[in-house]
């Protein structure tokens, strides 16, 4: 289960990949806070001539569907990936092709007990491309809020835990500009050998988020 993650913090990561100006972020994001993520530009605005691949966009970690009806929706920071296309929460971004990659410097993760977190980060000090869903709710208000969430498959050494799906960087365009029925196919886990991972013990500073219900 992913607990919280380090935004990248060299704007060159958001110029070389995408053409973009690097957006001013947090140290530190967690679900339910503020995250930056990166997307097709959306074409539902009024007026608007979409000429650039790529938009970033802020919105809440923690992924609220159309139905809710507060902004304050739990559960859905992370989306199954081998579900998420039938999931209530997930299918209706799924289906509409709303992708996007968040790029990470570092993600931590729960460790193997409940006083210790992983650290995950990228062997080559390259961040990592985190792939996720997102979605655009109408408060009541009338205000448009968005969010996203990660996207996670079955761990391939522990099979009974969760790992975030990163992106190779070949794949990062293809994703987000896909057919929806090919979205399945960059779902892959990414190789261990290209991670450093590093067992910490936990402290207050790093709060557990509550663990999901059982599907």
């Amino acid at each position: 289960m992913p607990i919280q993650y380090e935004p990248a913090s060299d704007a060159r990561h958001f110029a070389e990949s995408f053409g973009l100006a690097g957006p001013a972020q947090p140290s530190v994001v967690r679900p339910g806070g503020q995250g930056v993520f990166i997307r097709r530009p959306r074409g539902d605005r009024e007026g608007s001539a979409i000429t650039a691949r790529f938009e970033a966009a802020e919105g809440r970690w923690g992924l609220v569907p159309l139905f809710a009806k507060e902004r304050d929706y739990p559960h859905t920071f992370e989306a199954r990936g081998e579900t998420a296309a039938s999931e209530r929460n997930f299918y209706q971004p799924w289906k509409r092709g709303h992708r996007c990659v968040v790029l990470a410097d570092a993600l931590y993760r729960r460790g193997d007990s409940e006083d210790q977190v992983v650290r995950v980060t990228r062997a080559d000090g390259q961040p990592l491309a985190m792939a996720g869903l997102w979605n655009g709710w109408r408060a009541p208000d009338g205000e448009c809020v968005e969010s996203f969430a990660l996207l996670t498959l079955p761990a391939v050494e522990q099979p009974s835990q969760r790992r975030v799906v990163f992106l190779r960087e070949a794949w990062i365009d293809d994703w987000l500009h896909c057919p929806v029925e090919e979205t399945a196919a960059y779902l892959r886990p990414y190789a261990l050998d290209k991670l450093v991972r590093r067992a910490i013990i936990r402290d207050s500073g790093i709060p557990l988020p509550e663990r999901a219900p059982e599907a």
